[in-house]
């Protein structure tokens, strides 16, 4: 339904067009990683063909930075990422007049942080300092004798700056810093690890005093969600009137939650709502309030994609992307709220409105480091649940198909493009999971075909 309803729009789009002049083939750019290496002649990315030729360039970018040695188009394998400058002879078909890729890639120290979301299941060992297997951040971190390991177990308290007395004895919420070398099959071979706090209790608030209530308008009764500075309401937002739809997502999205859900140093109480907006998007708010478009919704295929969308925006809060975003990339920001629109007119689109209040990045993507890992968790979590990841990826492939764009994302507003992100999550199953692995697993669900149905066709823009 939800195919068949997406190119009805598209041919009725097409067909209402002006006509246009057909120019001349044009050089543009494909950005992403190489998912596999047909031929010596044949790169792919995702389900599109790369066309090596004899005339084809390749320019190294930031050479000093990287290990590199002699590298050339015969060394360009599955798991590195660049950009083909070039031409489209046919569908999925790419001539490429010159590669390019950076050189700082190939130098495989990795250094990250994450929040615990899972509770390892063989501390003791990474205590006694033996050889331990620890999975975090969406990785496989390889630890043994020769890993610097800064892992006092008791870790600095953030209970002063808590609204919830700390009672927790285990890893969750926690901190996890780390170094290391990324092996051949995907693993990273830990230089140093260290156990730190969970983040601060601020890292969960809503900028500006806002809060976000729902409640109906007073005249119409249909179901609303204000967002209010004290008594003043900044902005209302339509949900979609279907209590099944609204009920689906919920319980789903509730399901989802990992573990350290009741861990953070501030108490969080994760809602789930559908709202009336076309736009292909879905926002997570700091304090767990995550918002799903009706065109994200009805453009999903399976459970099994809604539930990695849910499970990437689960990750930007428990991970307090926000607060992050914030106080490491804009540190001199101040969170201004600004007037926005008139409390009793409906919010046309939330992306626009959460921008206006100052909140940008949590509908328009937040840096390639920080996106990367909200993608890495939200696939671990739905490998956690037993779905198939690889709808994940399939996510990306359908709005590559179906708007065309390889250069900016239909999907997550203007998040980084389909082809980047898919090719980044297929990488990352190809070098964790064997090829079969996850040939059972669920993708989808009579509850999410009824759900459909119960929705209707939905505008999508």
């Amino acid at each position: 339904m939800t195919t068949r309803f997406l190119s009805t729009v598209l041919a009725l789009t097409l067909a209402c067009a002006p006509v246009q002049t057909v120019a001349a083939p044009s050089t543009v750019k494909l950005r992403g990683y190489i998912t596999a290496r047909p031929d010596a002649q044949t790169l792919q990315i995702l389900a599109d063909d790369i066309h090596l030729q004899p005339s084809t360039h390749l320019e190294i970018q930031n050479p000093e930075t990287g290990s590199l040695g002699k590298l050339q188009l015969e060394s360009l394998v599955p798991g590195i990422l660049i950009e083909a400058e070039g031409r489209w002879t046919e569908r999925h078909q790419f001539l490429a007049e010159k590669i390019t890729c950076d050189a700082s890639q190939f130098d495989r120290t990795i250094k990250e942080h994450a929040y615990v979301q899972t509770e390892p299941a063989n501390e003791s060992a990474l205590i006694a300092g033996k050889n331990a297997r620890l999975e975090v951040d969406g990785e496989i971190l390889q630890l043994d004798g020769q890993t610097e390991r800064e892992w006092h177990r008791q870790a600095p308290s953030v209970s002063s700056i808590s609204d919830k007395p700390e009672t927790q004895t285990g890893l969750l919420g926690r901190q996890v810093r780390y170094a290391g070398i990324r092996q051949a099959d995907g693993t990273i071979a830990a230089v140093r690890v260290e156990l730190g706090p969970p983040a601060p209790a601020d890292a969960y608030k809503m900028p500006g005093g806002l809060a976000v209530v729902q409640t109906s308008d007073p005249q119409t009764k249909i179901p609303i969600l204000e967002f209010r500075k004290g008594e003043k309401v900044r902005g209302r937002v339509k949900l979609f009137d279907v209590k099944e739809v609204q009920e689906y997502v919920s319980r789903l999205g509730l399901s989802l939650l990992p573990p350290a859900n009741n861990v953070t140093a501030r108490t969080l109480e994760f809602r789930f709502f559908v709202v009336e907006d076309p736009q292909i998007n879905a926002a997570a708010l700091p304090d767990g309030t995550i918002l799903v478009n009706t065109g994200l919704l009805g453009a999903m295929e399976n459970e099994s994609q809604l539930a990695f969308v849910l499970s990437h925006e689960i990750a930007h809060v428990l991970q307090a992307h926000y607060w992050r975003e914030v106080n490491e990339t804009r540190a001199k920001r101040v969170a201004l709220l600004v007037a926005g629109v008139a409390g009793t007119v409906f919010v046309g689109s939330i992306a626009l409105f959460l921008s206006e209040l100052g909140m940008a990045a949590v509908v328009n993507g937040y840096s390639r480091r920080i996106e990367n890992q909200a993608d890495r968790l939200g696939m671990q979590n739905v490998i956690d649940h037993g779905y198939d990841p690889r709808q994940a990826e399939g996510t990306f492939r359908t709005f590559i198909d179906h708007y065309g764009n390889r250069s900016t994302s239909a999907l997550w507003s203007n998040h980084d493009s389909s082809v980047l992100r898919g090719s980044f999550l297929h990488v990352q199953l190809a070098r964790e999971y064997p090829q079969g692995h996850f040939d059972g697993a669920v993708v989808n669900t009579a509850q999410f075909q009824s759900m459909e149905e119960a929705m209707g066709p939905v505008k999508i823009m």
